[in-house]
This record gives structure tokens, sequence and C-alpha cells, in this order.
């Protein structure tokens, strides 16, 4: 900032260099009849431009409104370059003296951003600085009479050519009749403009666009006026109109910024009374789209354990993208991000609203954060709950198949073997010896079928001696090469080592079914207050927590402690499944 500060302070030295060159031009102009004050308006209205484009410029380093205003400035005392009594320097100020009226036109259609934003506004000033330097060219090389409303000693025209004034005069009229249209289609797009606008914008715009129109309007009646044939003193009244409508313009812009921070104030202010007012009508969102003059504002609420935006309701919300005319305003409090605004993106041209707004709310917000973490918690729950249901519903139907198609169906016939052995043991000794080998492998297989069915519902291993060695023997049995980089070596609450143990469980299964992968590794660590378990695969990615039920059971289970179950699986690099599950006790 200071660069460009250096830089401005260069730029107004520049403009009080042509400043003083157009006051010694004017004084010692042969033709100019009121010299001191067209001298002295000269200055004061070329500096005012300069001046205020200036301000501008700084205040708002990324608009170019100020660099069009000073722009403004500089034009205008180009056009004071006409008081010269040379004929080069006063052809040269003649030919550009309408340019200062196009800049003032890009000026006020590109206010307040600096930027022209539809077609028919770049259209109008592209075809004002064309009516200017290219249709005005033929009327200086054609000999044109740019003198007959001078006295004194007259400077001739050095740009022409030749001394075909008709012919001047067709083009002379032709750069006439674009500017009045020009100036016309101005009008309406400015009418336009303030419809469009919203009621922060009008505070800060009204100034400058009113007296843009008026400025229009009465540079349209004087052609008209003059074309008509009206007496000189009627032409003369409303140019010296123009020349005031002209001259108030950058005030007119400070008296915006001026009505805008007053109305800015009193927006704040009326925001934190509504906000204090313990029996308000309105809610937090109503007041502050009161506050920012945007009826279509959004309140959205940070969770910092889903790292997502919700609505009030506890409802994920996906940020509008850029482009698309709404723009995202976050509310910190204690360096901590709570939530945000989304709002029209105009709405930004006030950065000191939007920043008081976000500042007077930041505490009502955070209560209404809460509200809305406990919403969403809670709709988080019941479905957790419901799938939890649905999935040991399931498991307890697999469970049934599976001990009565497994290990029932081995005892039943352990059973038959006995009895028919019983009954061959007198008779047929060798034979029931036979029955009773076959019953013991029958009894040896039930019990491994048991033994696994118990594993998958609770290891008692995890039981005995704790999660460390229940990952061990997990990673033994696993098909790929599996490494435990860390485990903890005291121990956990049980619902969190189950947790844990059923994470990498799962995860390591899906690693083996789906990834490709030739191995994994296994870390569990503790982190303020919760047990971090990552399951690390080097397969081909591309896993969707959302496809199957084994990792939404997982969530699920970690859920239930009121953790939170993330899935890294970019395609091409490996899955990571990290579970964050409170364990505030050992």
């Amino acid at each position: 900032m200071a660069a460009l500060r250096r830089a401005l302070i260069a730029l107004f030295a520049v403009g009080v260099v042509f400043a003083a060159l157009d006051v010694v031009f004017t004084v010692s102009s042969r033709h100019e009849a009121d010299k001191a004050v067209a001298a002295s308006l000269g200055a004061i209205i070329g500096l005012s431009f300069i001046g205020v484009g200036v301000f501008a410029w700084f205040r708002r380093p990324l608009s170019r409104f100020g660099l069009l205003m000073t722009g403004v400035g500089f034009a205008w005392f180009l056009a004071g370059l006409s008081e010269s009594n040379s004929s080069a320097i006063y052809t040269i100020g003649s030919f550009l003296s309408p340019l200062y009226v196009v800049v003032a036109v890009h000026m006020v259609l590109a206010f307040p951003s600096g930027r022209l934003e539809t077609t028919a506004e770049r259209a109008i000033v592209v075809a004002g600085y064309m009516a200017v330097l290219v249709v005005r060219l033929p009327y200086f090389l054609l000999g044109a009479n740019t003198t007959d409303q001078l006295r004194g000693t007259l400077p001739r025209d050095a740009l022409a050519l030749a001394q075909r004034p008709d012919l001047a005069d067709v083009f002379g009229y032709s750069g006439a009749f674009v500017a009045g249209v020009g100036l016309i289609a101005t009008g309406v797009l400015l009418l336009g403009k303030r419809r469009r606008a919203s009621a922060a914008q009008r505070r800060q715009e009204a100034p400058m666009l009113w007296n843009g129109l008026f400025l229009a309007a009465v540079l349209i009646g004087a052609a008209v006026a003059d074309f008509a044939g009206a007496p000189e003193g009627t032409v003369t009244a409303a140019g010296v109109v123009a020349l005031v409508a002209f001259a108030v313009m950058p005030y007119a812009f400070l008296a915006g910024l001026v009505r805008s921070r007053y109305s800015r104030a009193g927006a704040v202010g009326e925001l934190i009374e509504r906000l204090n007012d313990p029996d308000r009508r309105k809610g937090l969102r109503e007041a502050l789209a009161d506050a920012l003059g945007d009826r279509g504002l959004q309140l959205v609420y940070w969770r910092p354990k889903t790292g997502r935006f919700v609505t009030y309701e506890g409802q994920p919300v996906d940020l509008p993208e850029p482009g698309s005319g709404r723009a995202v305003t976050e509310v910190e409090r204690d360096g901590m991000r709570i939530g945000a605004f989304i709002h029209d993106s105009q709405v930004l041209d006030e950065p000191e609203l939007v920043r008081a707004v976000a500042g007077s709310a930041a505490l009502a917000l955070e209560n209404e954060r809460l509200e809305a973490e406990l919403r969403a918690r809670v709709e988080e729950l019941e479905s957790s709950r419901a799938r939890l249901l649905e999935v040991s519903m399931f498991e307890r139907r697999r469970l049934e198949r599976d001990l009565h198609d497994g290990a029932q169906q081995r005892l039943v016939a352990l059973s038959l073997q006995i009895a028919m052995a019983l009954g061959k043991l007198d008779s047929d000794p060798a034979a029931a010896r036979a029955l009773l080998d076959a019953a013991r492998d029958e009894l040896r297989k039930a019990l491994e079928e048991l033994r696994e069915l118990a594993r998958g519902i609770h290891p008692a291993i995890l039981t005995d001696r704790g999660l460390e060695p229940a990952l061990e023997a997990l990673a033994e049995r696993a098909p790929l090469r599996v490494e435990l980089e860390a485990i903890p070596g005291e121990r956990m609450p049980a619902p969190v080592e189950a947790a844990a143990y059923f994470v990498v469980a799962e995860s390591l299964t899906n690693t083996v079914k789906y990834a490709g992968a030739r191995q994994a590794s296994v870390r569990i660590g503790r982190d303020d207050g919760y047990a971090v378990v990552e399951v690390r695969d080097d397969g081909v990615g591309g896993a969707d927590p959302t496809g199957g039920t084994g990792l939404r059971g997982l969530a699920d289970r970690v859920a239930a402690l009121d953790g939170r179950l993330e899935v890294h699986s970019p395609p091409g690099e490996g899955t990571l499944v990290r579970a964050n599950i409170p364990c505030v006790s050992s």
C-alpha cells in the first residue's frame, strides 16, 4: 500500500502540473473573453476529478473507478489546450475537447466497480470513443470552422488538408448524432441499473447516478435547443447548467460514500438493537437480510466434526460456485469459524458493511450454530440407530443361518455317529472306534466354526489381552502383508477398542476383496481426546463409502460413539480409512 500511495501522490502532482499549464494557457489566451473565470474553474474542476479519483483508487485498488475518474480530470485538461494561442496546441485541444465527456460517461456506466458489465454499456462507450477519435478527425482534416464562436486573434486549424467546410459539417453532425444517441442510451441504462440495485447499493449509488442522469438530460436538452435554433441565451444557460452538473460529479461520489457510511452505521445499529432485543419478532436471518439489503440471504453453520457447512435444520450445504452471482462471507469468533452468509455478490461492493454486520452477528450466529449442530447430531444419531438396527437384524439372521447350516448340522451328525458307535460297541468294536474317530473330527470342525462365529461377533483375544494382540492376530490371518506401525500399549475403553478393531478388520477385508493391494498399514494413536485409527493400502483406490454396507456400517458404529469415519480414496493412489473416536479415559 505504501508503494501505491507514493504512486498516487505522484499522479496527483502530475495533475497539478497540468492544471498550472491550463492556467497559463488560459491567462495568456488572445481568444478567451473571461480569462479569470475560465482559468480558475478549469483548474478546480480538473483537480477535483483527479483528487477524488486518486482517493477512490487508493480506497479500492482493485476497482477501475478511481482510474476512470482520474482519466476524466486529465481529459478535461486536454480540452483546456484549446485556450492556447499556438495553432497546433489549439487544434489538439479542440480535437480532444469532447473526450472528457466520453470518459465521464464511461465512468458513470462503470460505477461502482469500474467495469462495464453489459454489452450495451460496452457498445455505448466504444461508440463514444470512435465518435471523438475517428468520426471527428475528417471534420478537422476538411477545414471545418472551429473558431466561429471565438473572439480576438484566432488560431488556425493545424490539421486542415483541404477547405471543404460543407463536407466537414457532415462528419460534425454525424458525431453529434452519435453523441445524442449515446447520451439517451446512457440515461436508459442508468435508470435500469437503479432499478436492479439492492438497497445497500442504492444508498451509495444514488447521488452519482442521479447526477449522471441529470447531466445527460441537460446535454441532450442543450443539443436539441442548439439544433432547433433556440435563442443563444437559452443554449448558453443550458451549457452553464451542464458545466455545474459536471463539476459536481466528483463531489456526488463523495456524497455517496458519506451517505453509505451513515446508512451503514444505521443498518448496523439497527441490527445490534434487534439482536439485543429478547422479544424480537424476526430471526437472525431476517435481521441480517435487512442490514445487508439482500432478501435472499442464507445463513449456514460450520460443523467442525464433518468439515462442512449445514443449514439450521442440520442438512449439508454446497457453497455457490464462482460466477454464480452469489458470494460467501465467513464469520469467525475468537479466531474460530462458526458460520457464513450466502448473499448477492454485489453486497461485497461495501466490504466495511459486510465486516461490521458479520462482527455484530457473530455471537448470535454462534448460538444458532450450536442449535444447528445439535439438530444435525440428532439426525445423524437417528439415521445411525435405524441403520444399526437394520444391520443387527441382518447379522442376527446371518448368525442363525450360519449356526443352522454349519455347527448345528455337524453337532447333529456327531450325535448320530455317537449313537451308532454305542450300538456297535459290543458287536463290532473296530467299527465303533472308526465312528468315534469320525465324531471327533466333526467335533473339531464344529468348534472351529463356533470360534470363527465368536470372533466375528467379538474376538475373545480383544477382551482378554487388548487391542494390540487382537490386531496382531488379525494381521497374521490376512492374505496380504499388514504392517502395524503404531498401536497404543495402554488399554482403552472397551467400546473404543471394539470399534477400532472392527474398523481395521472391515478395512482389511475390503482391501483384500476390492483394492488389489500388495500391502497395508495400520496406525492407531491418541490425539486431543480422540483415538485415531488409520488403515492405508497401496491398491487401486476409488472406494465409495456410500456404495456398500461395510463402510456404512463402520460409519454407523463409529457415529454411535460420537466419532467420525473418513475415507480418502483417489483413483490409482490407494485408500485411507480414518476413524476419529472420542476416548476421554484409558
